[in-house]
Formats: structure tokens, sequence, C-alpha cells
């Protein structure tokens, strides 16, 4: 059984856009994150095809990509993934790059595309993250300056072509890394994100329907089970043996470059043999596929 009141914040995008009653939701959390930058509200107009691409769907898994317009009237694709790897960066630089050239329609050209928004949850946290919410984008500076610059060309004083903000801006949200203090509207999105419930004092307007709509008690049979599934997807993701590895690394050099080297591989093997295990696979399966020794994955079975 799981232990939280809640559905994990990313499947609850998932099955929150399977009903465009619930969309506003997804809207207010969007827009709350998208507002420490600056930016207006927005709404959602349309859903865009995820966690596929022509090269593999292992590539992407993204949770949605959505098309949404603000208050002006501007339109953007906004993308929402989640991340079990250290290489998340390297992820979100592929995913968004193959999400602008598939939004463009076969009879279109590059000047149709629209501004992106990548949102990436990070269940896990490095050494060099000390904050829950890390922001970046694209900006042209003049050469000799430090202030962004607005480039216009002009063809022979006739014709003013004006480059658009059209560069990507990344949010890379580190669950972990959430202190639990709460000061604005985005840190009780970080909260349910984190503890999987609603507190009583939050303010936001979406949180009551937060709490109604996402109870695991309420899901139906068949869909606590997708849920489960999915739940046991991500710890059998290939993306934990790289964090496991990277963990490992990271705790073994106060004793050794190797020896953390070795944890880390280690650790790696161990989760996923954890997870076969779990789905029931032979012994000597296990040891085929984990290198491990059969004492080994017999102390593992214990624990």
């Amino acid at each position: 059984m799981i232990d939280k009141p809640l559905i994990s914040f990313d499947y609850a995008i998932k099955y929150l856009l399977k009903n465009k009653g619930d969309y506003d939701i997804i809207e207010g959390f969007i827009s709350a994150l998208l507002a420490t930058e600056g930016y207006k509200p927005v709404k959602i107009n349309a859903l865009l095809e995820s966690e596929s691409n022509r090269e593999s769907g292992d590539l992407k898994k993204s949770i949605a990509d959505l098309v949404v317009q603000d208050e002006d009237e501007n339109k953007y694709i906004v993308e929402i993934e989640r991340s079990f790897t250290p290489n998340f960066m390297h992820k979100a630089c592929f995913n968004t790059s193959r999400l602008v050239v598939d939004s463009i329609e076969g009879n279109q050209d590059y000047t149709t595309i629209k501004k992106v928004f990548h949102i990436s949850l990070l269940y896990f946290s490095t050494q060099q993250m000390k904050k829950p919410i890390y922001h970046g984008q694209t900006i042209v500076h003049e050469i000799d300056t430090a202030h962004p610059v607005t480039l216009r060309i002009a063809n022979q004083g006739l014709v003013l072509f004006k480059h658009q903000n059209i560069f990507p801006d990344y949010f890379f949200i580190s669950i972990p890394r959430f202190n639990e203090v709460i000061h604005q509207e985005i840190d009780e999105w970080l909260y349910v994100m984190k503890r999987c419930e609603v507190r009583k004092d939050f303010k936001s307007p979406y949180m009551k329907k937060v709490m109604e709509r996402l109870s695991v008690l309420k899901m139906t049979t068949e869909e606590r089970t997708d849920y489960y599934h999915y739940l046991k997807e991500a710890v059998h993701s290939q993306d934990v043996l790289m964090a496991a590895e990277e963990k490992g690394k990271a705790e073994g050099k106060a004793e050794g470059i190797q020896e953390g080297e070795e944890r880390g591989i280690v650790k790696g093997k161990a989760e996923i043999a954890k997870a076969m295990l779990a789905e029931g696979a032979s012994l000597e399966f296990i040891q085929k596929v984990s290198g491990l020794t059969l004492q080994q994955i017999e102390e593992l079975q214990k624990s």
C-alpha cells in the first residue's frame, strides 16, 4: 500500500490531463512557476503527443507537452518531464530540441517556432545543488555590454524584421532540496511534490481541488493499479542505476576516487537486483544480469 494521502505529482500531471475539467490544476502549477521569472499566468490550449519521438520512446519520456496561452495571447509550448539521472541537462537539451522540430508542421518553416518552457522534476539532488529551483535561458548580448539586446535587421531601409524571444527557458526543480518553508505560491506546489499532501494553511486557490482530485483513496481500482504500475516502472528505470553510481562515487571520494567508483558500481548493481527480486526473477537470472554473486543476491533478498 502507498502511505501517502496523494498520488505523486509527476503521475498526477498525466492523470489530470485526461480530463479538461482538471486542466486548471496544471495551469495553476505552471503559472506559479513561470511567475517566479515574471511571466504572466497561462491557460492550456492543446495537448501535444508526448512520450513519443521518431527515434525511440525511451529517449524522450516527457510527462506532458502542452500548448499554452497567456493573458496577452502569446502562445508557448510547455514540456514537463521527470528525471532520475544526473545527466538531466543533456536530456533536457535533447528533448527540447526535438520538441521544437516536431512542433513545426510539414508546410511550415522555422519562423513558426514557438518559445518552449522546459520543466524538469528531479527526484534527486547533487552536492552542487543548494536550492530547489534553478532557471536558465539563452540570452543574446552586445559584445561589449552585459545587457540583453533586441536585434533588428533592416532590408534596405524598407522592411524591418524583429527577432522575438524564442529561445527556450529551462526550469529544474530538485524536489528533495525543498526545505518545506512557504514564502510564495510555488512553495506550496513544491510541498505537495515532496510530501504528497496539502497543509491546511495553504492559500493557493488550487489546493482544495488538488486534495480532492489526487487522493489515492478516491481512485478507482483500475486507476490505482495503473498508478502502482507507474511507480514500479520508476524503480526499474535505467536512470536509477546511473543515479546510484553517481551517489556512490560522490560518497566514496572522501575515502579515495577508486573506492568511490567501486562503491558506485556495486550500489548500482544492487538497485537493479532489488528491482528484479521485486518482480520475482530467478536468482540465477539476476546473477547473470547484475554480475553479483548468489550470496550477495540472497543477502539482498533477506533484507
